[in-house]
């Protein structure tokens, strides 16, 4: 998933942040999204409300489809 990842903090780079919560680490972020599977990816707001979840192996088209929309609208 690192490729897609990358790719994502590149592409997406001007309209938000993004960090990587290891699911066996028990940080802020962590305790933050309570993640419930590995991978699993939270797209959180401004205020730290999470609006998407995705779980499982995903394709770059998966987060585009939620992302674009946020970013470019």
């Amino acid at each position: 998933m690192d490729p897609i990842v990358h790719g994502l903090k590149e592409k997406y780079s001007q309209c938000m942040e993004v960090v990587r919560a290891n699911f066996h680490q028990h940080t802020p972020w962590h305790e933050l999204i309570l993640p419930l599977a590995s991978p699993e990816f939270a797209l959180l707001d401004s205020s730290l409300q999470i609006i998407h979840r995705w779980f499982g192996v995903l394709e770059e088209e998966d987060f585009a489809a939620v992302i674009d929309p946020l970013c470019n609208g």
